[in-house]
């Protein structure tokens, strides 16, 4: 069935229901459902989207069809991570106001997602879960009606609104991923069983069969490499490193050889976490594997300073910063953040601001678009190069930024 014969059809089949949502509320409500904890079955969710329904020909059944349809596509883009609104979900670049008057596509859309997410009972949530359960939320209520956006956004507004509205699809992302996902990356008995067996007893062979799976998975950043991950982490922990090897040995894990396969394994898995929007995830992996190994020989702390100005953990960032008070780009980067959020546009942010221009020309012009970095850079750089910069924005540099309504603007301000 052609997307537009779908939107068709379930338009008609609104307009047969006695709450009439229009088709962008509709779409917002079924990615919405996407988010719950629970699966929702069709008797509980289609008379809250659409009231009831006034079927009287049986040629109309095929609405219900079209709608199953847009349903299993949302579900589809969920499990797939691609959580962006809408095209026509736009936002004025002249004046965000004109987007969210009543019934236009954005509001409505966000007013959909809301309404699904009341099937959610909170009281039934860990900590992690509800904030980001909140986090969303609040993105999605400032789009819901100028009144809502203009409390929300404050000063610089137009720009504020354009932030808050890219870095929507990470909200989306760590709700999900909190609700649904967070618990259920453990292996099934049997997938257990038959990884592990294939391994037992290994031969000089097969543990070189071994090692080229590390190389592989190490090279995968797609969320499929977080079983395999898993599996071999698992393989390690049955072994080697017990629950009393970690104790004894953490402070400095990685001067232990036989180790550094498993802290390499652990430390990509907090970078797919990250690049695919679950940052708290890889907050609390990051600052696990800083606990085995406080020197941080695998650079773990530029993530986590990322990590932490996205999740808007201030004071965690402020002690990673002390902790590792070098003269680093990332840490300059994230200082001046940091006292940006405190301090607004003011001396101690600015000074800051000042700092990066010095350390890295490129710094500035990079992140606010007035440069641009070659597709291939090697993962090699010298201070103040532009590859420098490219390893900053490889551990989610751009995002912090964008995650600090007006940074950007104040960083580009003369």
């Amino acid at each position: 069935m052609s997307p537009t014969k779908i939107r068709n059809n379930v338009i008609k089949l609104s307009e047969l229901s006695t709450k009439q949502p229009n088709y962008y509320f509709i779409q917002g409500y079924l990615m919405g459902l996407g988010v719950l904890p629970q699966l929702l079955p069709p008797s509980e969710w289609q008379p809250d989207l659409f009231g009831d329904i006034n079927l009287q020909k049986e040629s109309e059944i095929k609405y219900l069809e079209s709608l199953m349809a847009l349903y299993n596509q949302s579900m589809d883009k969920v499990i797939q991570n691609e959580l962006k609104m809408p095209a026509k979900c736009s936002l004025s670049k002249q004046d965000y106001r004109d987007s969210l008057k009543p019934n236009m596509p954005l509001p409505s859309y966000c007013k959909g997602v809301l309404q699904a997410l009341k099937n959610i009972n909170k009281r039934m949530l860990d900590t992690g879960q509800k904030q980001a359960l909140n986090n969303l939320s609040s993105v999605l209520k400032a789009f819901s009606n100028e009144k809502a956006a203009t409390k929300e956004f404050g000063e610089f507004a137009q720009y504020n609104a354009q932030e808050y509205k890219r870095n929507y699809v990470y909200f989306m992302a760590d709700a999900i991923f909190e609700l649904r996902f967070s618990n259920d990356l453990t292996l099934s008995d049997e997938d257990e069983a038959e990884f592990n067996n294939s391994f037992l007893d290994e031969e000089p062979d097969e543990l070189d069969e071994l090692d080229e799976l590390l190389e592989l998975v190490l090279a995968d950043t797609e969320l499929k490499a977080l079983e395999p991950i898993q599996m071999l982490l698992d393989i390690m922990e049955s072994g080697l490193i017990t629950k009393q090897f970690i104790k004894d040995n953490t402070g400095h894990f990685w001067g232990l050889h036989e180790t550094r396969p498993y802290m390499m394994l652990r430390a990509h898995r907090a970078k797919i976490h990250a690049l695919h929007g679950y940052t708290q995830k890889a907050q609390s992996e990051l600052e696990a594997l800083l606990t085995l190994n406080p020197n941080d020989n695998q650079a773990n702390r530029f993530l986590l300073m990322n990590c932490l100005i996205i999740n808007k953990q201030w004071d965690k960032l402020d002690a990673l910063l002390a902790d590792f008070d070098f003269q680093e780009l990332h840490a300059t980067a994230s200082r001046a953040l940091s006292a940006f959020v405190k301090h607004g546009d003011s001396k101690p942010a600015n000074d800051y601001k000042k700092m990066l221009q010095q350390q890295n020309k490129h710094f500035t012009k990079i992140l606010t678009g007035q440069e641009k970095l070659k597709e291939q850079q090697s993962p090699y750089f010298s201070p103040g190069s532009k590859e420098e910069v490219a390893v900053y924005l490889d551990s989610l540099g751009k995002q912090a930024w964008i995650s600090v309504p007006a940074s950007l603007f104040w960083l580009r301000k003369k």
